[in-house]
């Protein structure tokens, strides 16, 4: 059984996830949390192998406890939940290094594909964070242009990767316009064989 932790300081929210969380095969929430404080302590008194924490919270903020967490525990597995993508977050998240960071405007069903994402050792972005800064090879791509480049790479189409990440094709055929432009190509095979020279992608 895989077990999972949510913390959310809104009652209705947290109880919603975790309904909706509890629905997946051999998933089962093992305790919830309304605060940082408390969110710290269940999770380690149970020990669950994911973890989903709100962003803000009341005392210790979620980020806080990600960053103890993954002090003590480097195989966790953990989602960041936000209904704010301010930079300064995302980038704080990713460097401690969190699995997930999903917008809490997502719908459901998003949310439990990213944590079968998680669970399978991806890593989930929302559509629609803001650009890390930029560092030279990265030429400026969003994190999920990031992602949907390292799809390509592996070989995926844009109906399949659209699929893959839960948006609709037409986003995935905009994220690709944009790396275009960014990268400086024309079609796909170009941006894949410009993203292994500069190192953006991982071969498989």
């Amino acid at each position: 059984m895989y077990t999972v932790l949510v913390a959310d300081d809104h009652t209705l929210v947290r109880e919603s996830i975790g309904k909706a969380v509890g629905v997946i095969p051999d998933v089962e929430v093992v305790a919830q949390a309304a605060d940082g404080t408390t969110a710290l302590a269940e999770a380690r008194a149970h020990r669950p192998d994911l973890v989903l924490l709100d962003v803000a919270m009341p005392g210790m903020d979620g980020l806080s406890v990600a960053e103890e967490l993954r002090k003590e525990r480097p195989d966790l597995r953990i989602v960041m939940l936000t209904m704010h993508d301010d930079q300064l977050s995302v980038e704080r998240a990713l460097a401690i290094p969190v699995d997930g960071y999903v917008s809490k405007s997502a719908a459901i069903a998003e949310l439990i594909h990213a944590i079968q994402h998680v669970r399978s050792g991806g890593r989930y972005l929302s559509d629609g964070l803001p650009e890390r800064p930029s560092d030279g090879g990265a030429a400026g791509l969003t994190a999920r242009e990031r992602q949907v480049l390292q799809l390509l790479s592996e070989g995926l189409r844009p109906g399949d990767i659209a699929a893959k990440l839960f948006v609709s094709i037409k986003t995935v055929k905009n994220h690709l316009t944009s790396i275009y432009n960014k990268l400086g190509v024309e079609t796909g095979a170009q941006a894949v064989v410009e993203a292994y020279q500069r190192g953006l992608v991982s071969r498989q």
